[in-house]
């Protein structure tokens, strides 16, 4: 109870009071905040805040999730959705910056296990993309969501030919060092792009990249469909019994993509 009262009150602090006396409430229930530090008209529902050095929350945000760390000149910008339970952790002058979702299913029947966005020193996600953060997300020092419109997504679905069935893929996504991806790409789950990698516009990043160099959209052509995941060895199924589906994990080069 006394915990929910502190989120109560934090909640409120942050959404209706200005920046010094939300920061001094904060404080009084735990939380860790730098004395240069600022936060918006928000709302905040966090367990955890720890906010270092000048880093700041701009105004209009709602703020959902179970830690929220933001490292030295680090930003969170305006009208963000970050929900879910998830911990998100910007390093230092890392930043968030206005009208983007992070979002996650619900712990239990949809997900499981810890999961995370972390973005790198000096890494930005700029304005209104959307990352799904079913499995963790984590994007390396000096890279760049640019322009608008990215989707990262950590999970998919495979339907059968006939009838509702159907099973899904997770698969977390890493982003290294100095990666540019340009506006309206999308990146599958369990891909992983290695530093030094410049993708272009409007590109779908469905496999892993582990060379550096310029990578552009191709024209459509058709796959086979994908095989009984059974028989995939690429794929490990999911046993936790609280989950509402048939879920699997990708694995890639022996390493299953899992929360780090």
């Amino acid at each position: 109870m006394a915990c929910l009262i502190g989120k109560l009150l934090s909640l409120v602090s942050a959404a209706l009071l200005p920046s010094p006396l939300a920061v001094i409430i904060l404080r009084a229930h735990g939380h860790r905040i730098g004395p240069r530090c600022r936060i918006g008209f928000s709302l905040l529902w966090v367990d955890r805040l720890i906010l270092q050095g000048s880093s700041r929350i701009g105004h209009l945000n709602l703020i959902a999730c179970k830690r929220l760390c933001i490292g030295t000149s680090g930003y969170i910008g305006r009208a963000n959705v970050i929900a879910g339970p998830l911990s998100v952790l910007l390093r230092r002058e890392g930043a968030i910056g206005n009208s983007n979702k992070v979002v996650r299913g619900p712990q239990g029947a949809v997900t499981i296990g810890p999961a995370s966005l972390r973005v790198g020193r000096l890494a930005k996600v700029t304005a209104e993309h959307r990352i799904d953060c079913t499995r963790s997300v984590r994007i390396g020092d000096y890279s760049t969501l640019a322009g608008i419109g990215i989707q990262v997504w950590t999970h998919g679905y495979v339907h059968e030919t006939t009838g509702p069935g159907r099973y899904r893929v997770d698969g977390s996504v890493a982003i290294a060092n100095n990666v540019y991806l340009g506006a309206s790409c999308i990146v599958s789950m369990g891909v992983d792009i290695c530093a030094g990698v410049i993708v272009g516009a409007g590109t779908t990043i469905a496999r892993t990249i582990d060379e550096p160099g310029l990578y552009v959209s191709s024209a459509i052509r058709q796959l086979p469909r994908p095989v009984n995941p059974a028989d995939r060895p690429d794929l490990i199924a999911e046993t936790d019994p609280t989950l509402s589906e048939r879920v699997y994990v990708k694995r890639i080069s022996g390493r299953a993509l899992t929360a780090p």
